[in-house]
């Protein structure tokens, strides 16, 4: 019978004789079986942790993996527990040292009596044997989760050292006042919406109200909210904190925190923070929020994550984009600098987009900046963050530019000075009286004389350049291809020429478009010796789109991402890139 679930697994705990390996260590005959260690790599990546609970001795088990060449996997398990004590103590100890609930840990064993002792001491646990192994890994693709960064195993890496310095203090308070604990709290929060959302599917032990929001963009927008980064002197927690208060009433509507931060008094104090507002308490909840809390220190600003280490090579890369490069990134590990410029919510809250239009990226170079001032103010759009760039930077030796959003946007040209702007989508024409009623019809009655009048002015200063603006998207590449080092190497990603059924607003017809432009772009890069990426090329059904024709599936970013550190390690004349550790699609 089947006695565990993957999609609710945060942690797997190992036993290693027969079962993580073929045979005994003691018995000098261990087998690494590759598929074992590719599924301890594919659960990381899931951001599922593993540990190890083994009768053996610690220091010969670690030894095994470093000379078998798998200090990389050993690197992967936390907390292990490794000597000849029985373990149904040990599997309790490593599960309330990690702030984990039994039911969301699997233990295999070869051992049914293990497997028993390990029920008893934690009645919730989910048990499996090695002939589970397969099956479970068969199942992983379920779990819709990724942690490409290894941020989770990062974090649980600090809880560790935590744990073990614990240990030498003489009370848990003594502990924490020695710990140097100090969070932030922000209200930016559209700007890592994503983040928040994998707290909020994730967080269970101290979540006070439980609230599984359905809009919570809505709910950020229209309430007072915020998120928490703490901090102390073992590492750099992240976002580890959440919450929101009514606008009206100041009643919490959300107020949770992550386990990685159970036990730090952080709840507490940013409760006592917020003044002790009134909160609805759903379900159990492994804290209490009475309580002094004085050893955490409320500071301006904290990192959101914590520092990478510095490559230490001068081999520079640009990726500059829609969506479709971020989710690529995620696959890519790099031995080399690598920038981005995607979309995001700048500090006004405005959706930063246009600056990925090769008309924005002309004009940051060619118009002074006084130029470009004019051109914000003129009208509501664009922002000004929309020309921050650093794509003529000469330290770059490859750019890697999308053109998705230059067949989706809007774009409009000045009569005057040739300068651009980007406004909605192509298929919609603001300079076309037409569509003046459509464009009106979401405003609010009071809003639609004063738009009115924009839309006007508008079409006093500007010219629609067309759905595809093939001729300025050209005129645009030659301009950025004459004015980038000309040793640097301008690869373009081409949008899908293949239909499907999935349409958004703005997405009608985008095959079409996409063949129009992208048939003109290939003789420009013949001619200029520009690389291309042809998205067709990795599309082989409509499952390979989710929403639309410029949103793909994990399958199809994957193949984007091995493209694209082809494309680059040939360029480079050397492996500067390489995609992470294999993933279950």
């Amino acid at each position: 019978m089947k006695n565990y679930d993957i999609t609710k697994t945060k942690l797997i705990i190992w036993d290693l004789d027969d079962t993580f390996w073929k045979g005994s260590l003691e018995e000098g005959n261990v087998i690494f079986e590759l598929e074992t260690i590719n599924f301890i790599q594919e659960l990381t990546t899931k951001g599922i942790m593993n540990s190890i609970c083994s009768k053996n001795d610690f220091q010969k088990v670690k030894e095994k993996f470093v000379n078998s060449g798998f200090k990389n996997i050993w690197d992967l398990f936390v907390f292990p527990s490794i000597n000849f004590s029985p373990k149904g103590e040990r599997i309790k100890g490593i599960v309330s040292e990690m702030n984990l609930r039994e039911e969301n840990v699997i233990f295999i064993d070869d051992n049914i009596s293990n497997l028993n002792e390990a029920m008893f001491y934690c009645p919730k646990i989910m048990t499996a044997t090695p002939d589970n192994i397969k099956k479970m890994s068969e199942e992983l693709y379920l779990v819709n989760d990724y942690d490409f960064e290894y941020t989770r195993l990062k974090q649980y890496k600090l809880l560790e050292e935590k744990v073990k310095e614990k240990s030498k203090s003489f009370s848990n308070e003594e502990f924490l006042r020695s710990s140097g604990i100090k969070i932030c709290i922000k209200t930016d929060c559209l700007n890592n919406i994503d983040r928040i959302k994998k707290l909020i599917l994730r967080t269970n032990q101290l979540n006070f109200t439980k609230f599984r929001d359905e809009d919570l963009e809505k709910t950020i927008r229209n309430n007072n909210a915020a998120y928490v980064i703490a901090e102390d002197k073992f590492g750099n927690y992240g976002i580890c904190g959440f919450y929101v208060t009514d606008i009206v009433t100041g009643k919490l509507i959300h107020f949770l925190f992550s386990c990685r931060v159970m036990n730090m008094g952080i709840e507490q104090f940013v409760y006592s923070y917020l003044g002790k507002p009134d909160i609805e308490i759903k379900g159990e909840v492994a804290s209490e929020l009475s309580g002094n809390v004085d050893w955490v220190e409320l500071v301006e600003e904290l990192e959101v994550k914590t520092k990478e280490t510095p490559k230490n090579n001068n081999i520079n890369i640009l990726f500059k984009g829609p969506c479709d490069l971020y989710s690529t990134l995620s696959y890519i590990d790099s031995d080399c600098n690598i920038d981005t410029e995607f979309p995001y919510w700048n500090k006004q809250l405005v959706y930063i987009l246009a600056h990925t239009h090769t008309a924005f990226i002309e004009q940051t170079h060619k118009f002074s900046q006084e130029k470009l001032n004019q051109i914000s103010n003129r009208f509501p759009f664009p922002n000004k963050d929309e020309f921050k760039t650093k794509f003529f930077d000469t330290k770059y030796n490859i750019i890697f530019l999308s053109l998705l959003t230059v067949t989706h946007s809007g774009l409009y040209i000045n009569k005057n000075d040739g300068s651009y702007v980007v406004f909605g989508y192509a298929d919609c024409d603001i300079t076309d009286e037409s569509n003046w009623e459509k464009i009106l019809s979401p405003l609010p009655e009071e809003a639609k004389a004063p738009n009115l009048l924009m839309l006007k002015d508008f079409k006093k200063d500007y010219i629609f350049a067309g759905n595809p603006p093939v001729k300025t998207v050209i005129e645009n590449l030659e301009y950025i291809r004459n004015n980038l080092n000309p040793s640097a190497k301008l690869v373009l990603i081409l949008g899908s020429e293949i239909p499907t059924e999935k349409v958004q607003d703005g997405y009608a017809n985008m095959a079409e478009r996409h063949k129009i432009l992208n048939s003109a772009v290939r003789e420009f890069a013949k001619q200029k010796d520009v690389r291309i990426i042809e998205l067709s090329d990795f599309i082989k059904s409509d499952e390979d789109y989710t929403t639309c024709i410029n949103h793909f599936s994990r399958k199809v970013y994957s193949e984007l991402a091995q493209e694209i550190v082809n494309v680059s390690n040939e360029i480079l004349g050397k492996e500067y890139l390489n995609i992470r550790e294999k993933i279950i699609l």
